[in-house]
């Protein structure tokens, strides 16, 4: 008798230990997921209002964990944070980090030396800014 109640500790500390272990996973993905997704809702309300710019990467990083998912079209997606030098409106030297979401096939576009991207930045917070997709794709187009 006391073997299976020692057997049935060992269960629920086991299953314990993987349902948190499960929450932690999916609460982890979430907030990485909305990190890379911020840039888009931002690129939305910039799109409308917000200075256009063109920038200069200067550096191309991968997720960590090579994170992916689908797009807008079923597509695969990469996480890349571009590293990108602009001159403002007012002539000040401006350098940001932007993470998003790029499809597969054209990460390596943004891998090129030199590569201009199109941004769209808030005039009163240039630190704002967000990649023009009307200019610069991230996704490429499907025929319907």
């Amino acid at each position: 008798m006391e073997w299976e109640t020692l057997l049935w500790g060992f269960f629920g500390v086991v299953m314990t230990v993987v349902v948190l272990g499960g929450i932690g996973a999916v609460g982890y993905m979430r907030k990485e997921n909305g990190r890379y997704t911020a840039e888009a809702r931002r690129g939305a309300v910039l799109g409308q209002s917000g200075q256009p710019v063109e920038a200069v990467v200067r550096n191309v990083r991968m997720h960590p964990n090579n994170m992916t998912r689908g797009g807008s079209r079923g597509q695969t997606v990469c996480a890349l944070v571009l590293d990108v030098a602009y001159t403002d409106a007012t002539g000040t030297a401006r350098t940001a980090s932007i993470p998003t979401f790029v499809e597969d096939a054209l990460v390596p576009q943004f891998l090129a030396p030199g590569r201009i991207v199109h941004l769209r930045y808030d005039p009163s917070d240039p630190a704002s800014v967000a990649i023009d997709r009307t200019r610069t794709p991230l996704e490429l187009p499907r025929a319907d």
